[in-house]
């Protein structure tokens, strides 16, 4: 379940089913283009209590989940409950900065491969 402030930037890319990198690296690109300052993480999560390795972005208080490192086809969501979050697992990532035009050709680019 996304907060209303998340849910609000990122309801244009919600339906997407991207890998965990390229949301990480679709949710920087947005923040950035607002002129929003956010940090790029992977770190050990417990969804379900299960422990899995995942892409977040930390923006203002909230952890956005881009998803699983190893998985393809991932939705945007966010961690409520900051203990589902291991801090010592926490890595400080420093992905590509996107432009919104290379936003627009990754999503174009996902949207036919999903497609053939």
């Amino acid at each position: 379940m996304l907060s209303a402030s998340v849910a609000a930037i990122f309801n244009p890319y919600l339906s997407l089913n991207l890998s965990g990198f390229d949301n990480l690296k679709l949710v920087v690109a947005v923040l950035t283009a607002k002129g929003q300052e956010c940090h790029a993480l992977e770190a050990e999560v417990s969804i379900d209590g299960v422990t899995q390795t995942a892409y977040l972005v930390r923006w203002h208080k909230h952890f956005i989940y881009c998803g699983r490192t190893n998985s393809y086809g991932n939705q945007l969501g966010e961690i409520a409950d900051l203990e589902d979050i291991s801090a010592e697992s926490i890595a400080v990532l420093q992905p590509p900065i996107l432009s919104m035009q290379q936003v627009e050709f990754m999503c174009m680019e996902n949207a036919h491969f999903d497609h053939c």
